[in-house]
């Protein structure tokens, strides 16, 4: 903003002695009343008003009266301060690097100095995902069709919070967890209830969120800052995320002839999950076998009589995910005779029935952190298919289970 010059700053004073009023000394000098203000208050500071109390802009800091032996006042003294501004907050999107920051009694923004930066690492994230998979771009090994498929069956692969990338010591929390064991343990059991499900003609594969530990290599998570421990550089765990997705992707093609993959951000990683979805729509650009969907918070789909819905689970409890549902989706859930709504987050297989809508949570495959392992949460693990039939709902499912630490 251009400083006010001396002559401005002198107009202002002359129209506010001449009219008394600032609506009217606005107005004889053809400025918004808030121009004016600011005019004024710029006078005041330069001593063009006078020092009697209270200035414009001003507030009164201090006050000292000397009295004669009357009572009356023989002097007075006071001393003024520029006046308080707007209460401080942060700017939105915005976090703080480093802040000193002085405010009067009432918490408003004196003086200080403050640096931010955006909240986000999405653009560091997603530029380096993307510059890494350029190469491999609509690159995707066809997989051949298969030749026969159930085209009233859809098998639903839901995958929940598999943390690639966490770091668990066995000494401290009971078991062993790291990129490698993660990326072996998540394509085994993938390989297996794939081999176990029925040849549906069409599948989702649904990410239901924190498919890696932590959004970016500050190795916490974005919300609450909790400290992560987490194994390997941040990049070699994102590449290592995508090239186990894109194994599960190429393994569900050759079961099914079309595969839906839907990846739902997390607590641990919305950035991140975003990036994995850039890139993996960008390596298979070119199948017309696959369909990446776009990230959301919350995701629909109707097969036949059956509507479901999903969702992360930090963010809605059980009754609001049936009711979000059923407003969401109003046309599709009065024409269908089965509900049924995934999410992951709780780490653990839960049913819930809310009205009709079978509300369901499903287990990790991953093992405890020492957050998980110190707080005594604990269950079983195992990785599902679950296969509806189009007129029928629910059909038939399968299951993998992982043993506990104690049986490997």
């Amino acid at each position: 903003m251009q400083s006010l010059s001396d002559e401005q700053c002198r107009r202002a004073a002359a129209a506010q002695a001449e009219h008394r009023s600032e609506r009217k000394a606005a107005a004889a000098l053809g400025l918004p009343r808030s121009t004016f203000k600011l005019h004024l208050h710029r006078a005041a500071e330069r001593g063009m008003l006078g020092f009697k109390p209270v200035l414009p802009g001003f507030a009164i800091k201090q006050i000292a009266t000397n009295r004669n032996g009357d009572g009356g006042t023989k002097s007075e003294w006071i001393q003024q301060r520029k006046e308080s501004g707007d209460k401080f907050e942060i700017p939105s999107g915005q976090i703080l690097k480093g802040i000193s920051a002085y405010v009067d009694d009432e918490g408003r923004w004196r003086s200080g100095w403050i640096k931010t930066r955006t909240d986000s690492a999405a653009p560091e994230l997603i530029g380096a995902l993307k510059a890494e998979f350029e190469a491999y771009r609509g690159r995707a090994h066809i997989v051949p069709a298969p030749r026969r498929t159930e085209r009233d069956l859809l098998a639903v692969y839901p995958i929940a919070d598999p943390h690639i990338g966490m770091l668990s010591w066995r000494p401290q929390t009971g078991a062993d967890y790291d990129l490698k064991i993660a990326s072996e343990r998540m394509l085994d059991c993938a390989s297996s209830i794939v081999a176990k499900a029925d040849r549906a003609r069409e599948a989702t594969i649904i990410n239901l969120g924190d498919w890696y530990h932590a959004n970016d290599q500050r190795n916490v998570t974005p919300k609450s800052k909790h400290q992560l421990d987490v194994d390997g550089r941040w990049f070699k765990v994102q590449r290592a995320g995508v090239r186990v997705f894109r194994s599960i992707i190429d393994m569900a093609l050759a079961k099914h002839e079309r595969v839906e993959v839907v990846n739902i951000p997390g607590n641990h990683d919305p950035e991140a999950g975003a990036a994995l979805a850039l890139a993996l729509s960008g390596f298979y650009e070119r199948n017309r076998r696959v369909k990446i969907t776009f990230p959301a918070d919350l995701y629909y789909r109707r097969f036949g009589n059956t509507l479901f819905g999903a969702a992360h689970g930090d963010k809605l409890t059980p009754g609001r995910m049936a009711m979000a549902m059923a407003v969401d989706q109003r046309e599709a859930w009065g024409a269908t005779a089965y509900h049924w709504f995934l999410f992951g987050h709780i780490h653990k297989d839960k049913l819930d029935t809310i009205g009709d809508v079978r509300v369901e949570a499903f287990s990790t495959i991953a093992d405890k952190d020492n957050h998980a392992a110190g707080g005594g949460w604990r269950s079983a693990q195992a990785l599902q298919v679950i296969t509806l039939h189009r007129r029928n709902g629910e059909d038939s499912r399968q299951r993998v289970n992982i043993p506990p630490p104690s049986m490997r």
